[in-house]
């Protein structure tokens, strides 16, 4: 009996029975060209045939790469007429091979993945992905988990989707999605006091619910921007967990009289409608804060009780909620943070007011801190405050976060987008990141960053993964869902791309992010008069004639509208002239590189390096510099960044 670890490719012909039944000199014409084809190909990647069985073959390979090389050529060639319907699974594993035959775990897996593929394709596992990743003359998309017949564990599956290859669409794959079965959503409890201005009070203890249970190992909980949308609806709880994709859901409702506090809560099982638990939690109102933090405590305890996610004792020591202990130094948190969430500069400086605001009614409370790095970061990255000053205070702001909370994860997520957009210090990022996604592993807006984080440095597949976890735990944030299409154009994925902006923009009609995106994405698919259009409605939406000039600009000049790409290089002038403190550089080189002058572009890449403006770490992910890259002047300036890429992307 011989065991090895190794890349394993079953193959076989779609409709090979039927094709057998209707003319069977065709189908086994057919049959005899792809074993000729599959033998050729298979011997030329140092791989091994070690079975025919009817229309497929069971090889394998010394690496992963060599197997999905030649599973590429093989459905190149087979492509050609005649063609032959031929689908493709890959898997790395275990195979145990005697005088019986091969059999073995690595064997099932590899024949199920083939089982979803379509005629023309190649299907790979999460592990065959994660050795081919990044090897640039394979392209993959990923399809999602599912779970597989006589497989313990759900399979992450991707499709190769080089030129030519069949990709499934999510009407081909029959296999059963794997779901999370630990995933809870909790509902705006509802304010039942008579006094209506205590309805900060009941949104209070929903907001620290959701921030503790985000620590729980193991379990998924959904964000407050996605749970918050069914404030003061009455939707019928099984929707709302199909809409939400989650299995449980926690709803309640705060009554509060004179010094006593009533909250009553209860786990529902979305699938049978059934009350897991439903509990009554009287106090009185000595300590507001302190109220919350022992209700979220036993509704923590209770769903780790139902739930069982996977929680160490380090986990259950640092479950905390109450991260300030003033009301109205909370409620100014809140509002900075829903203006940040607009990813505009005017939602920026308005959330710098409340965050600086909460500061000073609390200054001992970090997420205040945290919130501003985020906003001044955002405003330095995209020139609308000046580098030095705006990262100035975004640093100071994030490591007193840390000083002051380094067991929250909103503290080192802060310093995490510090270090990148400041200090262009990836590795120091990365590990930051790793700290925050430690500490709240159930947080949409840490895998959100981390999704842009892997995007600066040239991971564009890893980025929609992370990207679409962000989703899955705020499926409701346009933000969100902005970063997933930002994302899987990226990834070269289009049509899914187009999906996922589609449904942003139909979430938020004024979400001027998703707007310039979707331009962005007709502009990578080749669609330029369609981009044009998106980035036409963006001065209305923003309400400025200057909004979006470059981007028009570039679009304009790649149509041969030179006259309109000249105005819209004036609008700019003029707003240079009217904001001497916006810094411009990156909108006139996207201007200068559409009209094909590619020195002027430099060298306003490199004055923006030089200003350290924060937006040029994500140099690699700009659509309008894809014929640039090939200048080695501009890999010269991504090497000045010190993206970890440079000079091998």
């Amino acid at each position: 009996m011989v065991r090895q670890l190794t890349a394993i490719m079953f193959t076989d012909m779609a409709g090979y029975t039927a094709l057998m039944q209707q003319d069977e000199r065709q189908a086994k014409a057919s049959r005899d060209r792809q074993r000729k084809v599959l033998e050729d190909r298979i011997t030329g990647h140092s791989g091994r045939i070690l079975q025919h069985y009817g229309d497929g073959t069971l090889s394998v390979f010394r690496s992963a790469i060599d197997a999905v090389r030649c599973a590429v050529e093989i459905q190149d060639r087979l492509r050609m007429p005649p063609p032959v319907p031929l689908r493709v699974g890959i898997h790395t594993g275990d195979v145990v091979h005697d005088e019986e035959g091969v059999f073995g775990d690595g064997v099932n897996v590899a024949s199920r993945i083939q089982g979803l593929a379509v005629a023309g394709g190649i299907l790979i596992s999460g592990k065959v992905f994660d050795e081919v990743k990044n090897h640039r003359d394979i392209r993959t998309r990923s399809l999602g988990s599912f779970n597989l017949k006589h497989v313990q564990h759900p399979m992450k599956v991707f499709a190769v989707a080089n030129d030519g290859l069949a990709v499934p669409s999510g009407d081909d794959l029959t296999a059963e999605r794997a779901t999370t079965p630990n995933s809870v959503a909790v509902l705006p409890f509802v304010n039942m006091s008579p006094d209506r201005d205590n309805e900060y009070f009941s949104d209070g203890i929903t907001e620290e619910i959701i921030n503790a249970l985000t620590q729980v190992n193991g379990l998924k909980v959904t964000a407050r921007t996605s749970s918050f949308a069914f404030k003061n609806r009455n939707d019928d709880i099984r929707q709302i967990a199909e809409q939400l994709a989650v299995t449980h859901v926690l709803e309640g409702s705060v009554r509060r009289a004179g010094n006593r506090v009533r909250v009553t809560a209860q786990l529902i099982c979305a699938a049978s409608g059934f009350h897991m638990f439903s509990e009554n939690y009287d106090s009185s109102l000595e300590d507001v804060f302190g109220v919350q933090d022992q209700i979220a405590r036993k509704i923590v305890e209770r769903l780790a009780e139902h739930l069982r996610p996977v929680q160490t004792s380090e986990t259950e020591r640092r479950i905390s909620v109450s991260h300030s202990h003033d009301t109205e130094a909370h409620a100014e948190y809140l509002k900075g943070r829903f203006e940040n969430a607009r990813f505009s500069p005017e939602g920026a400086r308005r959330a710098i007011e409340h965050y600086e605001r909460a500061m000073e009614l609390d200054p001992d409370c970090a997420l205040p801190y945290a919130g501003l790095a985020g906003a001044y970061v955002f405003l330095g990255s995209i020139g609308h405050a000046p580098a030095a000053e705006a990262f100035s205070r975004a640093e100071e702001a994030a490591t007193r976060a840390v000083a002051l909370e380094p067991d929250a994860g909103a503290s080192h997520m802060a310093l995490a987008m510090v270090r990148l957009f400041h200090n262009w210090d990836f590795e120091g990022a990365y590990r930051s990141l790793q700290k925050a996604l430690t500490l709240t592993p159930g947080a949409a807006d840490t895998h959100h960053f981390y999704a842009m984080y892997l995007e600066a440095i040239g991971d564009f597949e890893e980025a929609v993964d992370e990207a679409r976890t962000a989703v899955q735990l705020s499926p409701l944030s346009a933000a969100c869902n902005e970063a997933l299409g930002h994302a899987l154009t990226l990834a070269g994925q289009f049509a899914e791309a187009r999906q996922t902006i589609d449904r942003t923009m139909e979430m938020d009609p004024r979400f001027r992010s998703a707007v310039q995106t979707s331009g962005w994405c007709y502009v990578a698919a080749g669609d330029l008069k369609a981009a044009a259009a998106e980035f036409e409605r963006l001065p209305d939406m923003a309400g400025r004639e200057y909004a979006s000039a470059s981007d028009r600009a570039y679009v304009y000049a790649k149509l041969g509208r030179t006259a309109d790409a000249e105005r819209m290089l004036a609008l700019l002038d003029a707003r240079r002239e009217a904001q001497p403190n916006v810094t411009l550089d990156l909108d006139y080189a996207l201007v200068y590189e559409g009209l094909g002058d590619r020195d002027r572009a430099l060298e306003h890449l490199s004055s923006a390096i030089d200003r350290r403006m924060g937006g040029v770490v994500l140099l690699e992910t700009f659509v309008s510099f894809q014929d640039a890259r090939r200048d080695p002047r501009f890999r010269a300036l991504l090497r000045r960044i010190g993206l970890p890429q440079a000079g091998t992307a």
